[in-house]
């Protein structure tokens, strides 16, 4: 599942010292002045570009992806950049370019190159996403929120929009303009799934139900609020109404990929890892380059102690997306567990490469020093794994961090 900040999974994941595939926003910062509260977008979303491919476009990315999975995010540049300077319609290229500047970090190449893919496809919701991440990190917050709102409904959008208007101190005012929204338009699809979102980020589970329950009540049949409730029963610790709900959905859509994996990692929540591998073989059936389902079946084979053969699905996964952490940090701890440090320091300063602000690479790294004996580095990595967003990872960099000896 992925819920924010993590998943069931995800937390029992770490106790382990494995990662899930459950993903996270955050942003940091002393909130700055009042910014105009946007209302929902329309409820006829712009669409996403679904052209065909340019010519030579998947190997470009794949030669690309291959070079940041191995810890060379310049030269993932080097490969992409002269050909999407000769593809300008290479819309996929061209997302992918933008996220490795702006992993670098060069905020104002990526802002160049997602420009250019929206002067082609001034629609595109998944780059309007990413523009509105690059705003946000920029504190440039009226410009994020603007960007976030064009982009919903993708999921982080969502996400983008609740996270800004925290940042901007003005997130109560931002949930009165949607429960208004919904009372003066009850059909407003955009209008119910942002109130859920905001309910679900206070934690207010019972009224983020209630919000997305009434989106089934408009749209019986699609998926996404289904995969929303999904999300909030595991939020809630009831993994079988979760399941429940994944089911309906499959049942009216069974080509539906994230529903697919998503069932399978609720039965990885129950530990019933019998029955969630074929689930997720089916997702990678939908999705072969499905990452979130490539690196739960690593994870079904290295809690069954086949880690060698999780590497290999790892790997795969890292190939499919090398920008996702969850890879890395399994990885990473394989190795360690198995005293192969060198291998596991690389990883994890891979992982960090592309997700800098990953909490868990940082304390994943910081253990791998510990045992070590390389006391300075890993003081280091609690301190920024301390820094991160997430409580499990917090609470445990500190009581590690408090066991060191003193700095010389």
């Amino acid at each position: 599942m992925r819920p924010p900040p993590r998943s069931a999974v995800a937390a029992v994941a770490l106790i382990l010292g494995f990662a899930s595939t459950a993903g996270a926003a955050a942003a940091a910062g002393s909130p700055p002045g009042a910014v105009p509260v946007t209302a929902p977008a329309p409820s006829n979303p712009p669409v996403d570009y679904t052209g065909p491919p340019e010519s030579g476009e998947a190997a470009a990315m794949d030669a690309a992806r291959a070079k940041v999975a191995d810890g060379d995010t310049m030269g993932g540049i080097a490969v992409l950049a002269p050909y999407v300077a000769a593809h300008p319609r290479a819309i996929a290229a061209g997302r992918l370019l933008g996220d490795l500047y702006f992993r670098v970090p060069d905020y104002k190449r990526a802002e160049q190159i997602w420009r250019g893919v929206l002067a082609v496809v001034p629609s595109d919701r998944e780059t309007h996403s990413r523009l509105g991440s690059l705003y946000a990190v920029e504190d440039q917050i009226d410009a994020a929120i603007a960007e976030f709102q064009k982009s919903l409904p993708v999921e982080s959008g969502f996400t983008g929009l609740v996270m800004m208007h925290k940042k901007a101190g003005d997130l109560p005012v931002y949930l009165r303009t949607l429960q208004q929204r919904t009372e003066e338009e009850p059909l407003d699809v955009m209008a119910w799934q942002s109130l859920g979102e905001v309910q679900r980020y206070l934690h207010r589970y019972d009224l983020a139900l209630a919000a997305y329950q009434h989106l089934v009540w408009i749209k019986p049949a699609a998926c996404e609020p289904r995969v929303d409730i999904a999300n909030v029963m595991v939020d809630i610790g009831k993994v079988d109404d979760a399941i429940a709900q994944l089911k309906v959905c499959l049942a009216n859509d069974s080509g539906y990929y994230p529903a697919a994996v998503n069932i399978g990692e609720a039965y990885l929540e129950k530990r019933d890892f019998k029955t969630a591998r074929p689930l997720l073989d089916r997702a990678l059936a939908l999705k072969p380059d499905g990452s979130e389902a490539l690196v739960d079946i690593g994870y079904i084979y290295d809690a069954e102690g086949d880690w060698k053969t999780a590497i290999g699905w790892y790997d795969r996964a890292l190939r499919s997306d090398p920008l996702r952490p969850e890879a890395y940090i399994d990885l990473g701890y394989d190795y360690s567990q198995h005293r192969l440090f060198p291998l596991a320091e690389s990883a994890f300063l891979k992982g960090i490469s592309v997700a800098s602000d990953d909490g868990r690479l940082h304390y994943e790294l910081a253990v791998t020093y510990n045992v070590q004996g390389k006391i300075a580095l890993a003081r280091r990595e609690y301190e920024l794994a301390i820094a991160s967003q997430e409580p499990l990872v917090v609470h445990a960099a500190r009581a590690e961090l408090a066991l060191l000896p003193p700095a010389g």
